[in-house]
């Protein structure tokens, strides 16, 4: 480009030349011109040819790029395929195995009915409870007041185990090793059929939650009688093994559980737990309904009143399921709804509307008079237009009223819209303790089918709230013979609605406290900073990477000390003191494998870096800034508490009491004392819920994975549309605490179809589906859906075959869904075990030898149905002992799943008591003896056809490759789950076998599967995300390849190979094949030089090899989007959205002010003279003055002390603030960055979560243009440099991209020579954002949903039932009345 102007400048001075000696003599004008304009011709050529020449040496070298891909794609295959044993392995399936092609409606027929047959067995199961239950109550011989009162006497009780008051002893003390007072012992041993916790199958317990007082006779007399229900429990589980939890609630608050284990609370976990609030409980004891909440917010709701209402209407969210609909309006002189969006309409009581009613309710002012005549018709309209126009739950309709009393019953304006059936029920909760005529609220319950509560405390809102319910299960409990059986969606048993909240606020409390700690840790830093400077600056180091002693030093800024600071020297100090035991113990690592069975250590095992030092990445790697982050980012990930969840679904039915007459008694206030009188009246009294549960994971085991093959999977759905299990549901966030609307997922938001739309942007053959399901048909789709990978870093698009089916006698729908292609087709090959045994004398455990293989943990191949017939330590052991009883005479499969039976001999005989999936087990032993040859060491017969190095690598031992070309392992998964691998070092501190344990649920084991099909002679290589940042001194690249069985033009995936190279070792490679040319020529211009840039990318667009190792992992457009963007345009690369429907943000609290603090008492101050002045003569009377200043301490008191005390469950000392330096073995020193540090940093900014969409563009690979027909080709390309900068020198940065052979990798080169601008861009989960209105109708987006096919909600006796609640009005009494104000005056005088 140079040389061109300079040669226009020469040609235009000879020209010139040439016309000024037009004047000479003897020359013609024609010669002179004819001369000059051939020397012009002459010298452009000279200079264009050597510009040509210029140009060539500074062009990439493209066609040495293209070998280069080639040799290195050629080579890695070459190593794959002999290390793995791929051609020995693909010819033992070929020749035995079969192809059969799956019917996916016979599939999903087969597995429906096999979940049919055990949820009714389970219906079965809670029947005989309600009917035990429901005669035990009418035969029992109740025990009345004087009763109890006189056993006290005597020192008699009922006998029972508490399940809060079992095997806790004194632990110091004259009397440690005794019971605690009132505790009792009990012997329990672990089952891990039960979650893996101690129980008794012997005898159930009974849990009384806090609220309830164990000694009411309610309460003792329903402990009593339902004791004799343990015959029923015990029978139940003896006939059939896979019941889990048996319970019966009661409508009193107990509930007794069956087998008795000892109720245990974490510290993250409050005893909140009361049955009655739980879904089971509440779908089971009362018909769906429509409610509307009535809170008057009018000048006299003020203080206590305010708080209490509150909880009351708090209380009431929690007691709606998601088949209720709800709203809420407080009304003053005009009703408001607490949520704007949901203006004249009740919504769907799922969790995310519900959270956004309780925000609602969370600021409250209170001012005006109330108009009840508004609130009421507001009310009464809202609920009739609903059910005229088939809206809401088309069953029970309530409006709840709360308030502190009511001026009139407003009698005529609640019969215009309530008569004559009265289809709406009234329900007031009257605020307050003082005394007042309360007459006109009563009247307007129980004038309309309602109840009447007064509510005088904090600590008895619930017990006053729950009355509704009992009165809502009337109609239900009058018809005695209709007893509704209900299941709910899939939920967490502990979790109370208001958990995840609870949970979050502990967390950001515990953050606040380190971050204290820390700012305290760094002001001392500070001072012996500044001491060391006054005494010896020469001591002082700055920027030094080490410090005056030779450590090295970590700076760190402000903001990292003060959130990681005692993080990271608690994560240091723990992982060299485990070091240390361990080699004291000298325990092998391999031996470690208890937790596999669900045991958990006292001792917590740190979770380390992979380093070879095991105290965390070295110390000089942590100097590095964005080492230091990353070790940060993951210590703070992997040392939070996280607690298990587990999921699970409950069938339940109610209990009723069989008498229509009881006898009650009422006090009575005559001549100023109180006398009690007995009278009959009809009753209609729900005594219960008999329940049990069914986790998720018995689900699943309905619908094995092996018969869905790799990348199938099922899923159910139930009448609202909501998912119970599907393997995208992600109920918990990334900090392992549960989500606002973890099982309220839909179908829609989970199911991901392939389209350009924006969010939410329903799909027509989804939403056909979605409605089939809902239905319960039968049908079949197909349609395209984005499956995400890797924590939505990678992303595929695959076709998919979904086969659904309603399950008989549920809401529930059974869904599968098969790829497309492969999916359809099923290896068939099993080793008969007793034909095997007689004709080859072949002792099958042998293909088991050796300690290299694992079972996938989760597949059931064998069991014995009952926990205590026998044990085993690992899922292999329980396998081997199978595999040796198969191969006697006498053996049966067994192979159906456990059903009920009443022999109970039988069931507790351990010869013929187990089950074993005949198929599983026998294509196991199947794929052991296929893949016998992988535990060989020995070096493989050389196959001719192998190139020249193929040919070399065969004479080597297994092991020799394995040093020679930096191999940590290799590994073959197949279809039964069986995983083998052989290694001779260990680079990561968890072993590969502990990590793939489920090998086929692997990403590396479905990518292989699907790579199949772009090229079948490849590996897929993937490298961790974290590669690249330092934090490992050495990681690994992993390589895997599917081997498919081909036949009669069909073929599926049997099994899958693969490897892991160390990186260092892969990197070698590469670039020792790429800083060469073709046939020794030496190159100028290679992958070693300075003016070239290579990089190997997968097929998403992350770089698996870089020049610079701290790319590695990256994601190509963090290095250079430019590029990245030009790839794109040429269509190598595909932009593919993907959106999180399940996604949680985070909105960020600051922290309060000081002023804050001032204001705040001032309130309360202001509220309690308010109280004191208007009602002075009440005062003896209210009890909960602390109320008053802070209402929140009523409830949060007990965790206030266990979030600040420095002593961890084991009763060791938690960490310990340290001075400025922290140090590990002596081997760092930290320095803070010269930043101002003051009062404000020691404040957490505080975060709350909220469900929310989010996106984020992902790429794949487009292969198809990386070839020109069948050949290969690559794709050039340019980037213009600098064009934004006139005044800059042009330049144009040329790379060049090629497919690399038997990969998903790509390889790019770029020139360097030209500088360009870089610009970068990650790939980051980003927030859809909404406009108001969108994001005002996404809780409740009009979806299709069927409502519960039970409604029982009117008799037309129950206008005989009287009991509404009338019996709390007590009227004023004057001799009280005096002396509480006598009492009052003279305390207050002394």
């Amino acid at each position: 480009m140079s040389g061109t102007p300079c040669s226009g400048l020469r040609c235009t001075a000879l020209f010139t030349r040439a016309q000024s000696s037009e004047a000479r003599p003897g020359k013609s004008a024609s010669t002179t011109m004819t001369s000059s304009a051939l020397i012009c011709l002459f010298f452009s050529v000279a200079v264009i040819m050597s510009s040509s020449v210029e140009a060539a040496e500074t062009d990439l070298p493209h066609v040495e790029i293209s070998n280069w891909a080639i040799r290195f794609g050629a080579q890695m295959w070459e190593i794959g395929k002999q290390v793995t044993r791929i051609r020995e392995i693909r010819e033992r399936y070929q020749s035995e195995a079969k192809i059969e092609q799956v019917d996916g409606f016979a599939m999903v027929k087969e597995m429906a009915e096999e979940m049919e047959n055990m949820m009714g067995d389970k219906i079965e199961a809670i029947k005989r409870i309600m009917d035990a239950a429901e005669h035990l109550s009418v035969s029992h011989s109740r025990l009345t007041r004087q009763d109890l009162y006189e056993m006290k006497q005597r020192n008699e009780n009922i006998d029972y185990y508490n399940a809060k008051r079992l095997n806790q002893y004194h632990k110091a003390g004259p009397l440690a090793g005794e019971l605690l007072e009132n505790h009792k012992a009990l012997i329990m041993s672990n089952s891990l059929h039960f979650g893996n916790v101690g129980i008794n199958t012997s005898v159930s317990a009974v849990h009384v939650p806090t609220n309830v007082y164990d000694g009411a006779p309610d309460v003792l007399n329903g402990i009593q009688w339902s004791e004799q229900l343990d015959r029923i429990f015990m029978t139940n589980y003896e006939s059939d093994p896979s019941l889990t939890w048996q319970y019966f609630g009661s409508s009193t608050g107990f509930m007794r559980q069956y087998p008795a284990t000892k109720w245990g609370q974490g510290e993250w976990e409050p005893d909140l737990f009361d049955c009655r609030l739980r879904p089971w409980y509440l779908q089971a004891a009362a018909s769906p309904k429509d409610m509307i909440i009535l809170v008057d917010t009018s000048g006299s709701m003020t203080g206590v009143r305010k708080e209490i209402a509150k909880h009351v209407v708090l209380t009431l969210l929690d007691t709606l399921s998601e088949n209720d609909f709800i709203n809420i309006y407080k009304f003053s002189e005009v009703p408001v709804p607490v949520v704007p969006c949901f203006k004249d309409k009740v919504v769907q009581a799922n969790l995310e509307n519900l959270r956004e009613l309780r925000n609602g309710m969370i600021e409250t002012e209170t001012s005006d008079i109330a108009n009840f005549t508004s609130a009421f018709t507001t009310a009464f309209e809202i609920l009739q237009k609903f059910n005229r126009t088939m809206q809401g739950c088309q069953c029970n309709q309530a409006i709840m009223l709360v308030t502190d009393g009511a001026p009139e019953n407003y009698k005529e304006h609640l019969e215009k819209y309530n008569l004559p059936h009265r289809p709406v029920r009234i329900f007031s909760y009257v605020i307050g303790r003082e005394i007042i005529d309360t007459s006109a609220t009563i009247n307007m319950a129980c004038e309309n089918k309602g109840y009447f509560a007064r509510v005088t405390s904090l600590a008895e809102v619930r017990e006053q709230v729950l009355k509704y319910i009992p009165v809502l299960s009337r109609p239900m409990v009058m018809y005695q013979k209709d007893h509704p059986v209900i299941w709910t969606s899939a939920y967490i048993d502990i979790a109370e609605p208001k958990l995840s909240d609870w949970l979050w606020e502990i967390r950001e409390r515990r953050k606040q406290r380190d971050r204290s700690l820390n700012y305290r840790a760094l002001l001392r830093l500070i001072s012996d900073r500044n001491n060391a400077q006054s005494d010896d600056t020469s001591n002082v180091t700055t920027n030094s990477s080490r410090d005056a002693s030779g450590r090295p030093t970590i700076s760190m800024t402000v903001e990292q000390y003060l959130t990681y600071g005692n993080l990271v020297n608690e994560e240091r100090l723990n992982a060299h003191r485990i070091k240390q035991e361990r080699e004291e113990a000298a325990i092998p690592a391999g031996n470690q494998q208890n937790n596999r069975q669900g045991i958990t250590s006292t001792t917590p095992r740190p979770v380390l870096p992979p380093t070879q030092n095991p105290d965390g990445p070295r110390a000089e790697a942590l100097t590095k800034p964005e080492t230091l982050r990353a070790w940060l980012k993951r210590i703070e990930y992997e040392t939070r508490t996280k607690p298990k969840f587990l999921m699970a679904v409950s069938v339940a039915t109610p209990v009723y009491d069989r008498k229509n007459e009881s006898n009650i008694i009422e006090k009575i206030l005559i001549n100023d004392i109180w006398e009690e009188k007995t009278r009959t009246v009809r009753t209609a009294n729900l005594l219960g819920v008999a329940g049990t549960d069914i986790p998720v994971t018995e689900l699943k085991k309905r619908t094995p994975a092996y018969k869905l093959g790799v990348n199938g999977y099922s899923f159910i759905v139930n009448n609202n549309g909501y998912v119970l299990y599907h393997p995208d549901h992600r109920p918990l966030d990334a900090d392992g605490l549960l989500k606002p609307n973890y099982n309220t997922v839909d179908l829609s938001e989970i199911e991901l179809v392939d389209s350009d739309g924006g969010p939410r942007e329903n799909d027509t053959n989804l939403m056909t589906m979605r409605r089939d399901m809902i239905e319960r048909r039968e049908g079949e789709m197909t349609f395209k859906v984005r499956i995400h990978h890797d924590g939505m870093k990678r992303v595929s698009v695959r076709r998919q075959r979904y086969y659904y089916r309603g399950l008989k006698g549920t809401p529930y729908s059974l869904g599968l869904a098969l790829p497309d292609g492969y999916g359809d087709f099923r290896i068939a090959a099993e080793t008969e075990v007793k034909r095997l045994s007689a004709d080859h004398n072949i002792n099958v455990s042998s293909f088991f030898s050796g300690k290299n293989w694992k079972i996938h943990p989760d597949w059931i191949y064998c069991r014995y149905n009952y926990d205590h017939l026998k044990s085993f330590d690992t899922p292999e052991a329980q396998v081997l002992h199978f595999v040796g009883r198969t191969q006697r005479e006498r053996w049966r499969w067994n192979s159906k799943h456990p059903r009920p039976s009443h022999d109970t001999v039988r069931s507790h005989k351990q010869e013929d008591n187990y089950y074993c999936d005949k198929h599983l087990m026998q294509s196991l032993i199947f794929d052991a003896q296929a893949t016998e040859v992988f535990d060989k060491n020995i070096s493989l017969s050389i196959d001719r056809q192998d190139p020249g190095l193929g040919m070399l690598m065969a004479l080597l031992a297994r092991h020799a490759m394995f040093k020679l070309f930096g191999i940590s392992v290799a590994f073959v998964a197949t279809r039964s789950g069986l995983l083998r691998w052989q290694d001779i070092s260990t680079i990561d501190d968890k072993h590969f076998s502990e990590a793939n344990l489920n090998a086929i649920d692997q990403t590396w084991y479905k990518r292989a599967v699907d790579q199949y099909s772009v090229e079948p002679d490849s590996f897929v290589y993937s490298v961790p995300f974290s590669t690249g940042t330092g934090v490992t001194n050495e990681s690994v690249v992993t390589a895997s390849h599917a081997i498919f069985v081909e036949k009669g033009g069909y073929k599926a995936p049997a099994a899958v190979v693969g490897l892991q190279y160390k990186n260092s070792a892969f990197r070698e490679t590469f670039f020792n094949i790429t800083s060469g040319c073709t046939g020794g020529v030496q190159c100028r211009r290679t992958c070693s030089s300075g003016d070239l840039s290579c990089y190997v990318v997968d097929n998403h667009g992350y770089i698996v090899i870089s020049k610079e190792e701290r790319d590695t992992g990256r994601f190509f457009g963090e290095i250079d989007w430019l590029v990245m963007d030009s790839l794109i345009h040429y269509g190598v690369f595909k932009r593919v959205r993907i959106y999180d429907y399940q996604a949680v943000c985070k909105d960020m609290q600051g922290h309060r002010s000081a002023a804050n603090f001032l204001l705040t008492p001032l309130r309360y101050m202001k509220w309690f003279v308010q109280w004191m002045v208007g009602r002075a003569s009440w005062i003896m009377l209210q009890t909960q003055i602390a109320h008053l200043i802070n209402p929140d301490w009523a409830w949060g008191m007990e965790q206030e002390q266990s979030d600040y005390h420095y002593e961890d469950n084991d009763g060791s000392p938690g960490p310990v603030p340290t001075g400025g330096e922290f140090m590990a073995d002596g081997d760092i020193s930290i320095i803070v960055h010269d930043e101002a540090v003051s009062m404000e940093n020691a404040y957490a900014n505080k975060s709350r979560p909220r469900p929310c969409d989010q996106q984020a563009d992902l790429y794949v690979l487009q292969p198809e243009k990386l070839f020109k027909g069948d050949k290969p080709d690559s794709v050039k390309g340019k980037q213009n440099c600098n064009s934004n900068n006139l005044g800059a020198r042009q330049c144009e940065r040329h790379y060049s991209t090629h497919k690399i052979p038997h990969s998903n990798l790509l390889l790019l080169v770029i020139d360097t020579t030209c500088r360009c601008e870089i610009q970068k861009q990650k790939i980051e989960m980003e927030e859809v954002k909404m406009n108001e209105s969108l994001r005002c109708e996404r809780p409740q987006e009009s979806l299709y949903r069927q409502r519960p096919s039970v409604c029982l909600s009117y008799h037309p006796e129950e206008e005989e039932i009287k009991q509404c609640g009338k019996g709390n009005n007590l009227l004023p009494s004057p001799i009280l009345l005096t002396a509480a104000t006598l009492i009052y005056s003279v305390l207050k005088w002394i």
